[in-house]
């Protein structure tokens, strides 16, 4: 499945296509709820709604040339903010951890926004 990684602003080696494998975690839905026990044995539930900031998005594909793994590096060194295109929506991210190894690329992305989408 392609996603696209681009940076918020113009740069011209600012977008990186990835064919990422089914390992891939695009998040999940979850809203914001608390549950405090009362002392008559039940719950009382506060319940803030569904945050897409919450979403954590983590990205796992075959490296396919060292020129690629080169370039998400750079995005993870250089910008703080990313927009990534997933089959969920298009969402403003932190890069929060990139690793490579043994061929395989991880990218873990904090979601702060959701840009378009469902």
């Amino acid at each position: 499945m392609l996603i696209r990684l681009s940076t918020p602003t113009f740069d011209p080696l600012g977008v990186i296509e990835l064919d990422v494998n089914a390992d891939s975690d695009f998040g999940e839905a979850r809203r914001r709820v608390t549950r405090i026990a009362t002392l008559d044995g039940g719950a009382v539930f506060n319940d803030f709604g569904l945050a897409q900031a919450d979403k954590t998005i983590q990205l796992v594909w075959a490296i396919a040339s060292k020129a690629q793994q080169d370039a998400v590096e750079r995005l993870v060194r250089l910008y703080a903010l990313v927009q990534v295109s997933v089959p969920t929506g298009l969402y403003l991210a932190a890069p929060e951890a990139y690793t490579s190894a043994q061929g395989t690329g991880t990218l873990t992305l904090l979601v702060k926004s959701k840009l378009s989408g469902d």
